[in-house]
């Protein structure tokens, strides 16, 4: 690690009178992994975009090699070799590899584009990131996994200086979190300074160098990575010590079966057979592609071909997804975004419209959708401005909340939580394990599929591990299991 090279000192920016950011501050140095760590709705974000251009901040300074930037905008902010790479690639599906690389750059003959000078070109950057395919590839047919790296060859392209990834393995597979690692490494080489942004803490220590924790829209501290550990950086990024033990789930009535599942086969998942009990969380992993999710959306009756037999509280279950909500079995999307939760609409929209037909007593209150949205707010702690705020304005963390607020005003038996906590930092992970655990409590179910095994361990009671569309091993998560093992079973 060289120098200096980008200094952003005392920035502030607010909307409407809330501060985002509060002289928060970020220094990065070239050749180096620069992890940036907080909290969804920390300042993280809104630092990155006025590092960006989206937004113009309202005071502070920013300094490229000591070199003061001015009046950031989008354009001059690629002009000066800083680019981000969001958990939404920007990206044009319909269009080849090579033509995305250089979209607004186009290299040119006398008259037209020069194709083939293009795919040339493209093929130069994509070989410095290690992405093996033809560049005339459609994007629409790529792996999350190549887009990311077809994202970072654009990038290069752009003779960057300052990489930002925002969430980069959030969809990868642990292989392909090692690929990717291996193109960071060789673009720190080179010089360029990279923006690590995760909460993957994990990965930290595997591939940073120094980092910056935020909270509350502050910079609260900045460390090398050597010299710190996982629990002073999620003290320092909550502001409290948080408990990843496994606790007893004295909830659990092995007596009564709620759902039974019986050779069940489906897309990607073949002679699936489980029973999930009263006050149970039933794990169930493997790797992407394992059949997992799968299993979930088919027991939901979101996948319709499907043989074998699934009984929920001892009836026949529906075979639709409204007729499974009306029964009390509820799905929570891995996509909160797009299967979660509708964007543009209101909190107090999206709390209500799975629940309109208990809200009318007998017919719809506006006033009684308002009491009962602002009680579940507060029980869940979800920060916003008010009912009215639209859903697309709320962290990942409070997002995720909101979908376990609406289903948990159904009063549902079972919960089927896909990935709950994707995406979501270690102090809003931390609040909706307390309300699984109030789930439990209620005397309802929980059936978990995830990919993060460290919450596996913490959470079930019993264990699935899939492979290749089947269940391969079933454990009790009697405390003598570990990552290694479910790994094992996984692979």
């Amino acid at each position: 690690m060289s120098g200096e090279l980008l200094k952003m000192s005392n920035i502030s920016k607010s909307f409407f009178g809330v501060k985002v950011l509060d002289d928060a501050e970020l220094s990065v140095r070239s050749g180096e992994v620069h992890i940036l760590l907080g909290e969804n709705g920390a300042g993280k974000s809104s630092l990155i975009k006025v590092l960006s251009g989206a937004y113009r901040c309202d005071s502070g300074s920013i300094f490229l090699e000591g070199r003061p930037l001015a009046d950031m905008t989008p354009r001059k902010a690629l002009a000066e070799g800083i680019s981000v790479i969001y958990q939404e690639f920007n990206l044009l599906p319909e269009l080849p590899v090579y033509e995305n690389i250089f979209l607004g750059k186009e290299p040119a003959g006398r008259l037209f584009l020069d194709h083939k000078k293009a795919r040339e070109q493209a093929a130069h950057y994509m070989k410095k990131v290690g992405l093996e395919l033809d560049p005339s590839t459609l994007v629409r047919d790529l792996t999350v996994a190549q887009k990311q790296l077809v994202e970072i060859a654009k990038s290069i392209s752009n003779r960057v200086r300052i990489l930002v990834l925002d969430e980069p393995t959030a969809a990868l597979t642990d292989k392909e979190t090692g690929k990717l690692f291996e193109v960071i490494r060789e673009l720190r080489e080179e010089g360029i300074g990279i923006i690590y942004i995760s909460h993957r803490m994990r990965e930290f220590f595997e591939i940073g160098d120094r980092c910056t924790v935020m909270r509350d829209g502050r910079t609260v501290a900045q460390l090398d990575i050597r010299d710190t550990d996982e629990d002073e950086l999620t003290r320092l990024m909550v502001g409290r010590k948080v408990h990843a033990k496994r606790k007893g789930n004295p909830h659990l009535k092995q007596e009564q079966v709620l759902l039974r599942v019986d050779s069940l086969s489906c897309r990607n998942c073949s002679d699936i057979s489980f029973v999930l009990h009263r006050g149970e969380v039933l794990g169930i992993t493997g790797l992407i592609g394992s059949g997992k999710d799968e299993v979930a959306r088919c027991i939901m009756g979101i996948l319709k071909e499907n043989t074998g037999h699934v009984e929920f509280m001892g009836r026949e279950h529906a075979g639709t997804p409204e007729g499974n909500i009306g029964s009390g079995l509820v799905y929570l999307s891995d996509d909160r975004k797009d299967e979660g939760l509708i964007q543009m609409h209101s909190v107090r929209d999206n709390f209500a419209l799975p629940n309109l037909k208990r809200l009318a007593a007998p017919l719809l209150s506006r006033k009684r959708v308002e009491k009962a949205t602002k009680e579940y707010v507060e029980k869940l702690k979800i920060k916003t401005h008010s009912t009215e705020t639209e859903v697309q304005k709320l962290s990942g963390g409070n997002q995720q909340k909101l979908v376990i607020a609406k289903w948990l005003y159904s009063g549902a038996d079972v919960y089927i939580f896909n990935e709950p906590t994707r995406g979501i930092d270690v102090g809003a992970r931390e609040e909706i394990y307390e309300i699984m655990e109030e789930i439990l409590a209620g005397g309802a179910s929980i059936l978990m599929v995830t990919s993060d095994l460290q919450e596996l361990l913490q959470l079930s009671d019993r264990i699935l591990v899939m492979k290749d569309g089947r269940v391969r091993r079933e454990w009790n998560n009697n405390g003598t299991l570990d990552e290694q093992m479910i790994l094992a079973a996984a692979m």
